[in-house]
């Protein structure tokens, strides 16, 4: 069940920064059901009792469908609805925007994981950095520490290595909350736009 307030309103986040976000974009934490929606009234609707609306959700939620394919697909279930469009139309809302939110906050969840993680790593990667810099320059042979500088170094190398590759993946996943943004406005517009 939605309603427009509350529990759907934009976090507060933008006033404080997550100090986890590992993203240039502003983390917005949900969407607001009134920046998308500004039709029928939509606390009592139930969708997933709809086993047509409930199967439309999911195929137009996969983001691997197009949004001009996913569009078509919404005026198509529109045509097939008779005096009850609209109701059908916005538990189909309902559902796009109930999943679709959801699955964005999971991917929220997991760039804050992976940007403590980073943080983590990148303290980490420090430490073993100053240890190497700290470590003597000519270590005695019988104390076995250029075994022990080279193994250093070699984890070194690979922490480092581990932090690029991640921060080049955020690079992308980074884009993943805003392109479900626009992939639900779009289909809110497409639905909007099909009531009458």
């Amino acid at each position: 069940m939605l309603s427009s307030g509350g529990a759907f309103a934009q976090e507060a986040s933008r006033a404080r920064p997550d100090p986890d976000w590992p993203c240039r974009q502003i983390l917005v934490g949900t969407i607001s059901l009134p920046a998308v929606w500004s039709g029928p009234p939509v606390d009592s609707v139930k969708w997933r009792d709809d086993a047509a609306i409930s199967d439309l959700v999911t195929k137009l939620a996969a983001r691997r469908m197009p949004v001009d394919a996913a569009e078509r697909a919404v005026e198509d279930f529109a045509k097939s609805k008779g005096a009850d469009r609209q109701a059908q139309l916005t538990a189909l809302f309902v559902g796009l925007f109930e999943t679709l939110n959801g699955e964005r906050g999971q991917i929220i969840d997991g760039l804050r994981r992976l940007g403590r993680q980073q943080k983590e790593l990148a303290a980490k990667i420090r430490a073993e950095n100053a240890a190497i810099q700290s470590s003597p320059a000519a270590p005695s042979p019988n104390e076995g520490g250029e075994d022990q500088k080279a193994s250093a170094a070699e984890t070194l190398a690979l922490d480092l290595r581990i932090f690029e590759e991640r921060h080049q993946a955020l690079t992308y996943v980074c884009e993943t909350p805003t392109l479900i943004e626009q992939r639900l406005f779009a289909l809110a517009r497409a639905i909007q736009r099909n009531m009458n």
